[in-house]
């Protein structure tokens, strides 16, 4: 890090963030050594404070994935399928209002 910030600050999605628009799901592991929870609430804070639609689950002995315990991997299923659908439901059902506006 020390020897070159500037590809590290690159290669930082915390330097992005502001392009970033789309709801967002943060899942992590407490245990992720790539992507340590800090760097999550970071980011999910960011997000935050842009007024991004965001959520960040926290998964209680996972690393990087959530699928070393069945239960773990059930339920970020589960979560992904809700946060598309809330979402997406959400975006058809302003694009039927506006059809129905524009019929009457």
């Amino acid at each position: 890090f020390w020897e070159k910030p500037e590809q590290w600050i690159k290669q930082s999605s915390l330097a992005y963030v502001g392009n970033v628009k789309t709801p967002t799901l943060l899942m992590t592991g407490e245990l992720d050594l790539r992507t340590p929870i800090p760097q999550t609430e970071e980011y999910y804070s960011a997000l935050k404070i842009l007024k991004v639609p965001v959520v960040m689950l926290r998964f209680n002995g996972e690393y990087h994935g959530t699928s070393s315990k069945p239960s773990n991997y059930l339920r970020t299923q589960l979560y992904m399928l809700s946060w598309y659908q809330q979402h997406r439901l959400g975006s058809e059902a302003a694009a039927s209002g506006a059809n129905e506006a524009r019929q009457h």
